[in-house]
C-alpha cells in the first residue's frame, strides 16, 4: 500500500512538472495542431509565391515585358537569352506558330529584335489563374511527447492580374485560397484536421530582384480521438510573409537564385473540457519563420526548366501556455528543420505545368511534393 501510495505521488509530481505520462499526451493535441499550421503556413505562402512568380520567370531575373516581334526581323530560335513572355517558353505552340492570332504578340520565345508595348495595351486585368497540390507526409518531433506521423493535403487556387509598370519596376497582385486536410497520430492519439484559408499577394520586380508580400487567413477543424474518445476543438490563423531574392545569371542557361523567405503566424487556441475529464485551457501562438535560401535553375531546353533548392527553417516564438485543470505544463517545442529538393516546369501553349518533390530533415522529417498548373490569359 506504501508503494502504492509512493508511486501516485511521483507521477503527481510528472504532472506537475510538464512530463505528461504516455495516456496524458491528448491534452497537448491543441498544440500539435498549432504548430502543424505553422508548418501549413510555409506551404501554402512558398507555393503561393512561387506559383505566382514562375521559375521560368527567375530564370530570366524576374517578370520579362510583353513584347511584339518585328516582322521584319530574322527570326533566330536560339537558346538563350530567351525574350517575351517568360511563362510561355515553349517552341513557338505546339502548332509550330510563333504569333497570336491578332499576328502582334508572340507567346514562344523569340530572337532578333524587339519593342515593348505599354502594358495596359498587352495585359488583361486578370492575367492568369492556377491550381496546386501539394501533400506532405513526415515525423513531427516535439520534446517531452512521442513523434507524430503527419500527413497533410493542401489544395490551392489562385488569380493574377495587375501587371503594371511601377517607376522602375513591375508589380503584380493576386489572390488565392484554398482546402487543407490531414491527420497526425501516434500511438496514443488521433487528430483528424480539415479546413480553409484565404489570402493576397502582390509582387514587385526589378531587374534581378524581386520581393513578393502575401497575407491569409484561415481555420483548422481538429478531431482528436484518444482512450477517452474523442475532442473536437478549432483553431483560427491569420499571418503574413515577405520572400525577396536576387537572381545571378552564370551563363544564358544557368541561374542562382538566392533568397530569405520571413513570416509571421498568430494562432488562436482552444480551451475545452476533454473527455478525459481534464480542462484544458491554451494560450494563443505567435510564431516567426525565417528560412535563407538557394536556388539553382536551369534552362534544360525546349522550352524545359528546372531546379534544385536547398533551405533551413528557424522556427521562434511564443508556442502558448497549457493549462490542464489550472496547472501549467510545459510548452511544446519543436525543433528548426532543413527542406531539400528538385523542381521542373513547362510551358505549352497558354499552359504552364510544374511538378516538384522534397525532403525535410531535423524537428520535421520526411517527404512532400505537389502539382501545379496555370493559365494564362
Amino acid at each position: 500500500m506504501k508503494k502504492t501510495s509512493l508511486l501516485a505521488l511521483a507521477a503527481f509530481m510528472m504532472s506537475c512538472n510538464g512530463a505528461l505520462a504516455a495516456v496524458g499526451q491528448h491534452i497537448y493535441a491543441n498544440g500539435i495542431a498549432a504548430h502543424n499550421i505553422t508548418a501549413i503556413q510555409h506551404s501554402i505562402m512558398t507555393t503561393a509565391m512561387q506559383t505566382f512568380e514562375g521559375t521560368a520567370s527567375a530564370a530570366l531575373g524576374g517578370r520579362a515585358h510583353f513584347v511584339k516581334h518585328d516582322e521584319n526581323a530574322k527570326y533566330d530560335y536560339g537558346t538563350m537569352p530567351l525574350y517575351g513572355m517568360p511563362r510561355m517558353y515553349g517552341e513557338y505552340g505546339d502548332d509550330g506558330s510563333v504569333f497570336n492570332e491578332d499576328k502582334k504578340n508572340q507567346t514562344g520565345r523569340n530572337g532578333g529584335d524587339i519593342t515593348e508595348i505599354e502594358f495596359k495595351d498587352a495585359r488583361p486585368a486578370i492575367n492568369s489563374a492556377w491550381i496546386n497540390w501539394q501533400h506532405t507526409g513526415d515525423d513531427v518531433h516535439f520534446s517531452g511527447i512521442d513523434s507524430l506521423n503527419t500527413d497533410t493535403d493542401l489544395i490551392m487556387f489562385g488569380l493574377a492580374g495587375g501587371e503594371a509598370q511601377r517607376g522602375i519596376g513591375i508589380s503584380e497582385w493576386g489572390i488565392f485560397g484554398g482546402y487543407v486536410g490531414g491527420t497526425q497520430e501516434n500511438e496514443y492519439m488521433n487528430i483528424d484536421q480539415g479546413g480553409g484559408y484565404v489570402g493576397l499577394y502582390t509582387g514587385y520586380n526589378i531587374q534581378n530582384f524581386n520581393l513578393s508580400l502575401a497575407a491569409n487567413a484561415g481555420a483548422l477543424f481538429n478531431s482528436t480521438e484518444h482512450e477517452y474518445g474523442i475532442d473536437d476543438f478549432a483553431n483560427s490563423w491569420a499571418g503574413a510573409a515577405l520572400n525577396a531574392t536576387y537572381n545571378i545569371a552564370l551563363d544564358d542557361t544557368f541561374t542562382i537564385q538566392p533568397g530569405v523567405y520571413a513570416g509571421y503566424t498568430w494562432i488562436g487556441s482552444a480551451d475545452y473540457v476533454s473527455l478525459s475529464g481534464d480542462e484544458i485551457s491554451n494560450g494563443n501562438f505567435n510564431m516567426f519563420e525565417v528560412a535563407p535560401e538557394i536556388r539553382a535553375i536551369k534552362h534544360i531546353g525546349r522550352g524545359w526548366f528546372g531546379y534544385l533548392h536547398f533551405k533551413y527553417a528557424f522556427i521562434m516564438g511564443n508556442p502558448g501556455d497549457v493549462f490542464v485543470g489550472g496547472t501549467l505544463y510545459d510548452e511544446l517545442d519543436m525543433r528548426n528543420y532543413a527542406e531539400y529538393g528538385i523542381g521542373i516546369e513547362k510551358s505549352i501553349d497558354r499552359f504552364n505545368v510544374s511538378l516538384n518533390i522534397n525532403r525535410r530533415d531535423g524537428g520535421r522529417d520526411g517527404w512532400n511534393g505537389g502539382f501545379n498548373l496555370k493559365y494564362i490569359f
